[in-house]
């Protein structure tokens, strides 16, 4: 065997455990936004459905059509960005094998992916004790080295586009919360007087 053999199977153990530690990386972040959309589904789904159903009991007539008319679908959507959150996690548990191939292909694709990967890993290892949300902030500068190619990478594109749109869909959710929560208070005073 000759150096450039040494040299190109060094390189390529690098790639796979680099590329293991960023699906790794993904999985840990899938785990602690599953968990935290969990907890935030019940709470976005009891509040919103609380105060909906105390705005249709204080209302009435034309008011309260248009309260179950805006009021369910502003439920409807916090409730439902919750859902599609956790959804998109789930589905990056079943592309893991598929993720650590397209890693591996866009760290061989160039050197400049391989310093983007390289820094996300490393990124989200120094943020292991913090949670999923500040955790995704890590995977912005990934999702932009893979965007012109999502069609090379679909899986990598998928999985980064769930985990970048996570933190969106739960500030949706929690700002429509605290909307109803603050109705809420006002239906309670409305059905005491």
């Amino acid at each position: 065997m000759s150096d450039d053999d040494f040299d190109t199977d060094d390189r390529s153990r690098r790639i796979d455990d680099l590329a293991q530690r960023a699906v790794d990386s993904f999985m840990t972040l899938v785990r602690r936004g599953t968990a935290l959309a969990g907890g935030t589904l019940a709470i976005v789904s009891l509040i919103c459905i609380g105060s909906f159903a105390l705005g249709v009991a204080a209302l009435s007539d034309g008011i309260q059509t248009v309260w179950i008319v805006l009021g369910g679908l502003a439920a409807l959507v916090a409730i439902g960005s919750v859902v599609v959150a956790i959804w998109r996690l789930l589905v990056i548990r079943t592309m893991s094998v598929a993720l650590v191939n397209e890693v591996h292909a866009l760290i061989a694709s160039d050197a400049r992916s391989e310093r983007v990967v390289i820094e996300t890993v490393e990124s989200s290892d120094g943020v292991q004790d913090e949670s999923a949300v500040v955790m995704s902030r890590q995977f912005f500068s990934m999702r932009d080295a893979v965007g012109p190619r999502t069609s090379q990478f679909v899986a990598l594109g998928a999985a980064l586009r769930s985990i970048t749109t996570f933190p969106l869909l739960m500030l949706l959710a929690t700002a429509i919360t605290i909307g109803f929560a603050g109705l809420a208070l006002i239906f309670l005073l409305a059905l005491a007087l």
